[in-house]
Parts: structure tokens; sequence; C-alpha cells
């Protein structure tokens, strides 16, 4: 796949990424000061080209299955612009200098901003509409990491987001998901609201990719699919009640599922329209057809 300076969602819309690393033993990340555009500080990296913009990392247990000490990369705010992209490439080598390795219990977290929803519920009910529809779309994708090889390990912790709703499909089913969300029981939704507050223009939520790794061009296929996604569901032109009605046919059908196994199964059906749908580029088209498909392999 091509690495890309600019992806096809607007530079209006914020995001910000979490890049989980999975290692018994992680290099000193001091010896990276060398390094002649970025600084390496206690706990963050320091980019010369964007001031006050620091990458914080920690160590962290990876997965509360799994007491392996991993480390975690927790970015500034993004925009879709040259230089954070840029920038993310650099952390992503960086990481690799200290011998940072990613395995099945390891993930990226992609954070969408609440200032774009304007504090209007509606907005965010429209993503979510536009989500639940495509959900073994953003399953199979988000597994699908190392081309041709979908995560096993999702299989045994990941949690469809619609199996979770109990009753109709209105704004408030939406608002008693969130609260839902800071129960210890929804740590493992690919769509998830902890802390997320709408009147906070600080908040944000996150959707989280079943696939760790530290190729630059498979994470900007996750933060494209995921803001390009978001983009289609704010605009003007997104038909709610088309999608309100989708999804309720579509509950009927899912509901018999119970288990992640099924979506990945069922994903091509929806695929070529979802990728129409928000790519408006052959470039975006073939970078997420060669990573879905497996095909450089």
């Amino acid at each position: 796949m091509e690495y890309r300076e600019q992806l096809s969602f607007s530079k209006e819309f914020p995001f910000g990424i979490e890049i989980e690393v999975c290692n018994k033993e992680v290099k000193d990340m001091h010896f990276l000061n060398q390094e002649k555009d970025v600084l390496v500080q206690k706990n963050c990296f320091a980019f010369k080209n964007k001031k006050n913009d620091y990458w914080k990392y920690e160590h962290e247990n990876t997965n509360e299955l799994n007491q392996e000490l991993g480390l975690e990369v927790i970015s500034p705010i993004l925009h879709n612009e040259k230089t954070d992209l840029m920038n993310l490439k650099t952390v992503l080598l960086l990481l690799q200098k200290i011998n940072a390795e990613v395995n099945e219990i390891c993930s990226i977290h992609i954070h969408m901003g609440s200032k774009v929803f304007q504090k209007e519920m509606q907005k965010l009910y429209n993503f979510f509409l536009f989500y639940l529809y495509y959900e073994p779309v953003f399953y199979k994708f988000s597994a699908m990491g190392n081309f041709g090889h979908i995560r096993e390990y999702a299989y045994s912790y990941a949690n469809p987001v619609v199996l979770q709703i109990k009753n109709g499909l209105s704004i408030e089913t939406l608002e008693n998901y969130i609260k839902e969300n800071n129960s210890t029981l929804y740590k493992q939704n690919a769509l998830h609201f902890k802390e997320f507050s709408l009147f906070d223009i600080d908040s944000s939520f996150e959707l989280r990719v079943f696939n760790g790794t530290l190729n630059e061009c498979i994470i900007e296929n996750y933060i494209n699919m995921t803001l390009s996604s978001l983009e289609y569901a704010l605009s003007s032109s997104f038909p709610q009640e088309e999608y309100q009605k989708r999804c309720l046919q579509m509950l009927k059908v899912r509901k018999k599922w119970l288990s992640f196994k099924p979506f990945i199964e069922n994903a091509d059906s929806l695929v070529d329209e979802f990728i129409n749908t928000i790519f408006h580029n052959t470039l975006d088209k073939d970078s997420f057809y060669e990573q879905y498909r497996g095909l450089h392999l």
C-alpha cells in the first residue's frame, strides 16, 4: 500500500490515536535523543515542528486478560494534514527502534472529538446508526491487519455493539449505551464511550481496532475509514430515516448471531456499498480493498 500525506476526510475533523505494543522488556527511550526532529523526554515525544504537541507514552498492562507488560503511546489532538501524519510515521519508526512489538492482544484506538457534533445528540445518533449498519465491515477490516490474517484473539473478547441493544433503536438507545459504557462489562466494545461528554469540546469517544500494528499504511487506513465514515454521517445528505429503517431490519437478523465470528463472515455483502459511500477517490478505495481482501501478502 501507498503511504499518504493527506487522507480523504476534512481537516476540520480532529482525532487522536492510541497505539498499544506488548513487550516483556522495552529499551530505554532516552537513547533516541539523537533524533534531529524529535526530543524524547520523560514519558513523551516532543516534535520540533509542532510546539506544545506531545505524544505521551506509558507502561501498562496491554490487556486485562493478559498481564504481560506493554506500552501505550497516546497522540495529541491530530488533524488530516501532512505534519501530523508524518509525526505519526516517525513515532512508529521510533517504536521499532526500541524493539517494540505487537501481538494478538494489542490494538489501535482511534478517538473522535465531540466538537464536530456541536452538542447535538442527533448528529452523534446518525454516526451510531451508520456504524451499527456496517458493523460487520468495521470488524472484518479492523481484524484484518496482517494482510490475509484475521486476528483470532478478537473472536474471544470482541463484543458486537448490536448485541447489547435491548429495546428499539432511538436516540434514547444511544444515550443508554453511552451510560452503560462506564461498566466493566463494556471494556471490549469496538465503539467505546467511557467518560465521554457531548457537551465537553475536549471530550472524545473511540473506535477500538482489533489489531495491533506499527505499519503506517495500515493505521492510515483505520483512521481514514473511521473519520470518513464520521464525515459522511454528519453531512447534510445523510438519510437518517433510511438508516433507521435499515438498522431495525438488521437487528432482527443479527440478534441471532450471538458472537463476533458471524459478523466477520457476513461483511462481504456490505463492503462494496460501504466503500462507495464514504470514499470518493480511487486511491482510498484501492487501499481499503488491498487490506480488506488480504491482497498484500
